[in-house]
């Protein structure tokens, strides 16, 4: 018999008597079991049965439990075979997450040494649930009752807590035994292949440490879905001496505790993801401190969560649904924040640790801004560090890649950095382009919580003293680098990366086509590369002339792909997409009945142009019928509206020989030049408020008349008022292209309305610059059941305020951004109304997103964009910026 641990904690059981006649009995008074009014906010049950088991969004199918920066979380068991463990293990990767175990894995079995009874816990009558940050399973047998609650008590490690009460009359000589196996397959899309064939370089090992187990892996690098290095290990640390026996990857482990009748004891199990040899190290010597004063930090940790709750849910005016949304949105943020770790020094929130791409502690600005301006109200020092985050790796002037981009923030940030930046390597690091500059939105948003709900104004004031020189260099590099006519209002557009342009910085395009005159009309000099019908062009007057004389099928201009990241709205209409022939026979899964909506050009140059859209099927693809050179010319007439022209930005007034800064898009973005606009604003704010000697606090009346600037050129250029919406405009250009000449009135060109109608257009509303008159017309039109009330036109199943119009010529309601409803935006639409005297109707359309949004009040994951018309979650599960903006709703909209 091994030596009792002083740490299986012996608890007095409370014995009352119960007296009624000659039935007296005595009754266990058992452990009491945390409970919250916010049970089961997010479904957290699961089985995971492959590494990789993944939805059809490829997202881990299951919601595991993590916390407090933690890099793994914990499910609840989906059925009796998992009653006793928390063994269904999500597995947080450097930029990746997956399943690493069961919901069998680790679970518990006693046996009564003295009776030789065996007790299952699977037999227990079973209450399984989880609360805001913390897993609980109540397990009852006749003889034994089990009480197991999770959470997380440091940023690597979980603990359980195992209470076992012996309710029977006798001493018990109990033999605990764990056990669990690993994940066997690999992948949900391929379900007979296992691990090791998989991924056969992985070789996972369970072995032996003191009371308890490790699991080493090794190396895994560039195969988009494990990143690890070879010391990477996760750990099983039991607070009881106990025996192990391991078979690669299976493990069973034994110990022995004495539990005299009618008592409680206690058994604490941590466990730890550790992403190298020095975590391991430091990791060891914390749950010492741990396991000696377990139930100290299991308080901690729920003390951490009461203050989140008593801080974020002060609106005593919601529903109950709301506040249970607003619950879920907090428990989503925190489930996505990232410890430090890798070459990033602080803690971090990312895009949705379930999702495929948006895991690890991969950052992006766009997100940040948003979901730090939700946490500041219940978690503000991982608000502010996640700010810092994206302000790490800002560009110095003496970047050794890009110094002429002083001032830019970097659109992906990962584990580690590439190496071409002196870092180990990153698969998903991105720094072609940047985000939209709600910065200092954000940073004023944290800096008014702590100084008026958390009562810390010296912390604010160190805050904003330590930003805003970094936004006012973030604000400047938008002047310099992206506005290409110098008018104060900056394009979106694209930074020198070798996905845009050449070694010798020429921008370059893929472009597909059969036209026989190609050769002809390129110069031989600027096809740099062919593969059967598509070429890769350089230079900017090649491009132009693909756009003004070849017929082309397809064009892939990378630039234009960066530009549609760096606003945020990847693939939005105005930035020239829309799926046209060419996409209906590649997305056709029966080429025999292919979808015809699909051919969104075609049938915006018949409505617009008068062309002939009638197709025909020609082997194994679809043409159209009519190929007459009248017909085809309303083709092209359609094309151009659709095409996206570019310029270089350079030094010295653009002149050919000055050094390249980057690419603009010709077109201003009227979402853009409203966030300046409040950009502007916040930063003279600032600019007031920081301390003496901090750079740039002398151009606070700068800032404020660049954003009255700015404010007079949305209005007077941006709205067109023959369909009363707000639009990106086109920079007026001379015939070759490429030359920015403004307008009489001094605007740089005309609305882009052929490209139909985006939440852009009510950006001027959310940031306050639109006049009283536009904003009246801009409601009309989000209120119209034709356009973007969808809640009206289909009742019951509407999610209001999708990413285009209905009447958009490239809407398509499962396209990324023309159709799905995305809840930043949605938030802005609901403030722009507000804003403008509207508030009563934004919350009758609040009221549909939360009634017809699937999943939104009950227990499923806040999804990443919904279905307009059906109401149907799509993308990614548990994603930031929506739970962010829904917290927000609940937090300062939803009040009168």
């Amino acid at each position: 018999m091994f030596k009792k641990s002083t740490l299986a904690i012996l608890i007095g059981a409370t014995i009352s008597l119960v007296g009624c006649g000659s039935n007296d009995k005595t009754e266990i008074r058992l452990p009491q079991a945390p409970t919250s009014e916010f049970t089961n906010v997010i479904d957290r049950t699961g089985n995971p049965t492959y590494l990789r088991d993944y939805d059809s969004y490829s997202n881990l199918k299951y919601n595991a439990l993590t916390d407090n920066g933690a890099w793994h979380g914990h499910l609840l068991p989906e059925d009796a075979a998992g009653y006793g463990a928390f063994g269904g293990i999500m597995q947080v990767t450097q930029e990746y997450a997956h399943f690493m175990s069961g919901q069998t894995f680790d679970k518990l079995t006693l046996t009564d040494k003295v009776s030789g009874q065996t007790y299952d816990l699977s037999d227990a009558e079973a209450k399984i649930y989880s609360i805001p940050g913390a897993l609980v399973q109540v397990l009852d047998l006749d003889d034994i009752h089990v009480q197991m609650v999770l959470r997380f008590v440091t940023d690597r490690s979980s603990l359980v807590e195992t209470l076992i009460t012996n309710k029977t009359d006798r001493d018990m000589n109990l033999a605990l035994e764990w056990d669990g196996e690993l994940v066997k397959y690999a992948l949900s899309t391929r379900k007979d292949q296992t691990v090791a064939q998989y991924y056969p370089d992985y070789k996972r090992r369970i072995s032996t440490i003191e009371n308890g187990i490790k699991i080493n892996f090794s190396e895994m690098k560039d195969n988009w879905a494990i990143r690890n290095d070879r010391d990477a290990e996760f750990r099983i640390t039991r607070s009881l001496p106990t025996k192990t026996f391991t078979n690669e990857t299976s493990f069973s482990s034994t110990a022995e505790m004495s539990l005299p009748a009618e008592q409680t004891s206690a058994v604490y199990t941590a466990y730890s993801n550790l992403h190298n040899a020095k975590e391991v190290q430091s990791e060891s010597l914390k749950l010492q401190d741990v396991l000696a004063n377990p139930t100290q930090y299991m308080e901690a940790s729920k003390a951490r969560w009461d203050g989140y709750l008593a801080n974020g849910l002060i609106n005593k005016e919601a529903t109950a649904d709301q506040a249970r949304v607003a619950v879920k949105a907090m428990e989503t943020l925190n489930g996505n924040w990232r410890s430090a770790a890798g070459d990033i020094e602080q803690a971090t929130v990312t895009p949705s640790v379930t999702a495929r791409w948006f895991s690890g502690n991969l950052t992006w600005p766009w997100d940040s801004w948003k979901q730090a301006y939700a946490m500041a109200h219940f978690n503000p020092d991982v608000a502010m560090d996640n700010i810092r985050t994206v302000f790490q790796e800002q560009v110095q002037a003496d970047d050794k890649i890009r110094p002429q981009d002083k001032g830019y923030l970097l659109d992906v940030l990962t584990y580690t950095k590439p190496v071409s930046r002196g870092g180990a390597g990153s698969e998903n690091w991105n720094e072609r382009n940047t985000k939209p500059s709600l910065a200092a939105w954000s940073v004023m948003e944290v800096y008014h919580a702590l100084v008026n709900q958390f009562d810390r104004p010296e912390d604010a004031q160190k805050f904003i003293d330590e930003m805003y020189p970094k936004l006012v260099a973030y604000h400047d590099w938008w002047l310099s680098n992206r506005d290409h006519n110098q008018n104060g209002v900056p394009e979106y557009g694209a930074a020198v990366d070798p996905a845009h342009n050449t070694e010798e910085g020429v921008m370059y395009v893929w472009v597909e086509t059969r036209d026989p005159n190609f050769t002809t009309i390129i110069p031989a000099e600027d096809i740099i590369e062919q593969n059967g019908n598509s070429y890769k062009v350089k230079g900017m007057a090649s491009y132009n002339k693909i756009l003004d004389e070849v017929d082309y099928m397809t064009i892939h201009v990378g630039a234009q792909e960066a530009a549609g990241w760096e606003s945020g709205m990847d693939n939005a209409a105005r930035f020239g997409f829309i799926y046209n022939i060419h996409n209906m026979n590649s997305q056709a899964e029966d080429i025999s009945n292919p979808d015809k909506n699909v051919d969104q050009l075609g049938r915006y140059a018949a409505s617009a142009y008068g062309f002939d859209n009638s197709i025909k099927l020609e082997g194994e693809e679809w043409v159209y019928s009519n190929t007459s050179a009248e017909n085809l010319a309303k083709l092209d007439l359609a094309k151009k509206d659709w095409e996206v022209r570019f310029a270089e930005n350079r030094t010295n007034n653009n002149a050919a020989d000055g050094e390249l800064l980057g690419f603009s898009m010709l077109q201003e973005s009227v979402d853009q030049a409203s966030y300046m606009y409040s950009d502007n604003k916040y930063l003279a704010e600032m600019a007031k408020l920081v301390s003496d000697g901090v750079e740039g606090k002398d151009r606070a009346q700068e800032f404020l008349n660049g954003a009255e600037k700015i404010k007079t050129y949305i209005n007077q250029c941006m709205f067109d008022e023959s369909t009363g919406f707000f639009y990106d405009i086109h920079l007026n250009v001379a015939e070759d292209g490429t030359t920015p000449a403004p307008l009489a009135n001094g605007c740089a060109g005309l609305p882009i309305v052929e490209r139909g109608k985006g939440p852009e257009g009510w950006s001027p509303l959310f940031n306050g610059a639109a006049t009283q008159e536009h904003a009246d017309k801009v409601i009309a039109v989000m209120r119209d059941q034709d356009e973007f009330n969808t809640p009206d036109k289909f009742q019951g199943t509407g999610v209001p305020l999708p990413t285009a119009s209905q009447t958009n010529p490239a809407y398509g309601k499962d396209v990324y951004w023309r159709g799905r409803v995305w809840l930043d935006q949605v938030y802005f639409g609901f403030r722009a109304m507000e804003n403008y005297g509207y508030k009563e109707e934004a919350i009758a359309m609040a009221n549909e997103l939360f009634n017809n949004a699937e999943g939104m009040t009950g227990d499923m994951p806040i999804r990443e964009n919904y279905n307009p018309e059906t109401g149907a979650v799509q993308g990614a599960s548990n994603f930031s910026w929506s739970a962010a903006h829904l917290y927000m709703m609940y937090n300062g909209f939803f009040k009168n």
